[in-house]
């Protein structure tokens, strides 16, 4: 089997000759290539390039355009710094004052632009690797794509504060998601993930009365588009468990801090869970023995709904042999 033919085999619950690899590689993937993160973020080639060796060498099962959370609000005329080899990040927010949103439209994919960069890479993939590896396109959550542009705490306290503007911040980033998932769709991606890292900091409360609701738009829009959908969540998604929109996910990413038992009790059979060995206590710092015993002990109990990942992306100095650890136990389970 090929890692395109191995992961949609085991998301259709098939059989499988060994369990998918879906590590996250976005750091560690510019270092193993030898260039700056700043360049691997602006650059499609170099991110294609990165994706494509590690895949290749680590055995990892998908190339993806996963880097910062900072092209839609770029290419909205967000000021983003990027350090010379660390991730990107705005100064401030876009939307300082809520009658900044008035008039505001989605931003296009155009050459120029870092969606553009997206989209080129998505098309790189697919020219170079054809239908070898399933490639892997991104957009951010509704919830992340808010606090990205109005700032984490001003968006929190909106939620609380003036619910009415946060819906129409919401509505706003829906509609500038679904124009960029649609653009990564016609370049030919195959899995669309969403990421909506804020969902956890804002509660269960507001996941359940607002965020899911945006969520299941999107990942509803992106099967529509004849996609499968993954949806990340960092952080302790456990309290809410229970609600993730599991009716349009293909795949659902569990944080190395909820309890893999229980998600998989909840989740599973009903979508394919992905994790969580912790990135940092077993994939930067620890032996080869204790990557092994994690990675068994997680397959163990994810059983037939379920693909191997670390909780969330492999850091940077992460030494290669940890990664390598992994290929071989796989191969050995």
């Amino acid at each position: 089997m090929n890692s395109k033919e191995r992961l949609f085999a085991r998301l259709a619950g098939e059989e499988t000759d060994r369990l998918p690899n879906l590590n996250i590689l976005m750091q560690f993937a510019a270092r193993e290539i030898g260039v700056a993160y700043s360049e691997f973020c602006r650059d499609h080639e170099k991110m294609v390039r990165g994706n494509i060796v590690c895949a290749e060498k680590y055995g990892i099962d998908c190339v993806t355009t996963m880097s910062d959370p900072m092209r839609e609000g770029a290419d909205l005329g967000m000021e983003v710094t990027f350090p010379a080899d660390d991730v990107p990040y705005a100064k401030k927010p876009l939307i300082l004052d809520k009658k900044d949103l008035i008039g505001m439209k989605p931003a296009g994919c155009g050459k120029g632009t870092r969606k553009y960069e997206t989209v080129e890479a998505i098309k790189l993939y697919k020219k170079e690797l054809g239908d070898e590896f399933p490639v892997v396109g991104w957009v951010e959550g509704c919830f992340a794509q808010a606090a990205d542009l109005r700032g984490v705490n001003e968006f929190l306290f909106d939620l609380m504060d003036d619910p009415g503007f946060a819906r129409d911040l919401l509505d706003f980033c829906l509609e500038q998601e679904l124009l960029y998932a649609r653009a990564q769709a016609l370049a030919g991606a195959d899995i669309i993930g969403v990421g909506d890292a804020i969902a956890s900091v804002a509660g269960p409360k507001l996941y359940r009365e607002l965020a899911v609701d945006y969520e299941t738009r999107i990942l509803m829009a992106i099967r529509e588009m004849g996609l499968k959908t993954k949806l990340h969540i960092c952080g302790d998604i456990g309290p809410f468990l229970d609600s993730i929109p599991v009716a349009y996910c293909d795949i659902v990413d569990v944080d190395w801090m909820v309890d893999l038992k229980e998600a998989v009790r909840i989740l599973g059979g009903k979508t394919c869970v992905s994790g969580n060995y912790d990135p940092v206590a077993v994939m930067l710092q620890g032996t080869a023995e204790e990557i092994d015993a994690a990675v068994r002990e997680c397959a163990l109990i994810g059983k037939k709904n379920y693909v191997t990942a670390a909780g969330c992306e492999v850091p940077k100095f992460t030494p290669e042999e940890n990664l390598m650890q992994v290929k071989k136990t796989l191969a050995e389970l």
